[in-house]
């Protein structure tokens, strides 16, 4: 892995894309801060398609300032983005999805390099670290966490006013939070919405300048959703994005669904059009203990996928392969939901 300390401006390049390109590679980048007894840890571009975050960093360092405390930094799918078209790929061709892979055991080369990070922030011991995410279709900002606590809530309310807390575990970097350092993930909204940058930009601001980050401000509020599920879709389900069902598929899937994610979904919303040949079977809802909760969260009437229950949506993917190759979406019981004002 490259490392770059206090990077100085000819190593930036002059754009987020030719940075990345003279990176090359995964690569750890350490700032010095004010308060060099202090070290606040950041991720971003697990994923390779997801560019909000790398764009606040590079115009961070860019700009020449000094963090309030040190930074570590670490940009690991950097082979992933600078494939043609850049920014595309969320993982190298062939590799596991990096942000898989944080959780025993480390055997393969994304593996190696998650426990490389890991191994590097238990020396530097942060007081908390970051994962800048956006979403593959259109939504707005979020923050996803594994403790339910103040610290939490606190460092993903520099970002958004949103939070999920999920008991799932999926071997994911925010599951290694503790609470002596908490771990956020932090959604900034679509990959291709001009808005994400500006959040992960003012985001990044308050994370590198804001001396009491564990502390929840008075005046704040945040929506809570508990207890995600996922909707995942059988490894050789055939996926279409339509107006109408597609001829042949096992799943057809309105064109535009991704305006669901935290939108207000009733019961009997249509979700999809399943295919005659497998019918649901194409399709699992299980929760975190792996118990199949299809029936509690979505119906079948006809070859209509419904909404069993008014839900939250989110992460809604608009891209067959991620759909695939991890989810359709995520969904919350408005059962869940709750508020917290400060």
């Amino acid at each position: 892995m490259k490392k770059l300390i206090n990077p100085t401006p000819s190593e930036l390049g002059n754009s987020p894309e030719e940075f990345i390109r003279k990176l090359s590679e995964a690569t750890m980048i350490v700032v010095e801060g004010t308060d060099k007894s202090l070290t606040r840890g950041l991720v971003t571009l697990l994923h390779g398609n997801e560019p909000s975050g790398i764009r606040a960093l590079h115009k961070w360092l860019k700009s020449g300032a000094r963090p309030l405390c040190n930074l570590v930094c670490f940009v690991p799918s950097i082979p992933a983005a600078t494939i043609e078209p850049l920014f595309k790929h969320r993982v190298f061709p062939g590799q596991r999805d990096m942000n898989r892979c944080f959780l025993p055991p480390y055997s393969d080369e994304p593996g190696q390099l998650a426990e490389e990070i890991l191994q590097i922030f238990a020396e530097y011991q942060p007081e908390c670290i970051i994962d800048i995410h956006n979403t593959s279709g259109h939504s707005p900002d979020f923050g996803v966490v594994t403790f339910e606590d103040s610290s939490h809530e606190a460092l993903v309310s520099l970002f958004s006013e949103r939070l999920i807390i999920t008991d799932l575990r999926l071997g994911a970097l925010m599951e290694t939070s503790t609470h002596r350092c908490p771990v956020v993930t932090i959604e900034c909204g679509g990959a291709k919405d001009s808005a994400a940058d500006v959040i992960a930009e003012k985001g990044l601001d308050k994370y590198l300048n804001h001396s009491n980050l564990l502390e929840l401000e008075h005046g704040h509020h945040l929506d809570l959703y508990r207890h995600p599920v996922r909707l995942e879709l059988a490894p050789d389900c055939i996926i279409a994005y339509s107006k109408g069902y597609v001829l042949g598929t096992d799943l057809t899937v309105p064109s535009e669904v991704d305006k669901f994610n935290f939108g207000e979904v009733e019961r009997g919303t249509l979700i999809g059009w399943l295919g005659n040949k497998r019918g649901v079977d194409c399709i699992s809802v299980k929760d975190s203990q792996g118990f199949d909760v299809f029936d509690q969260y979505f119906e079948v009437k006809g070859n209509q996928l419904l909404t069993a229950q008014p839900l939250k949506l989110f992460m809604i993917t608009t891209r067959p392969d991620i759909a695939v190759g991890d989810c359709l979406l995520y969904a919350t019981a408005e059962s869940e939901h709750d508020t917290l004002d400060t």
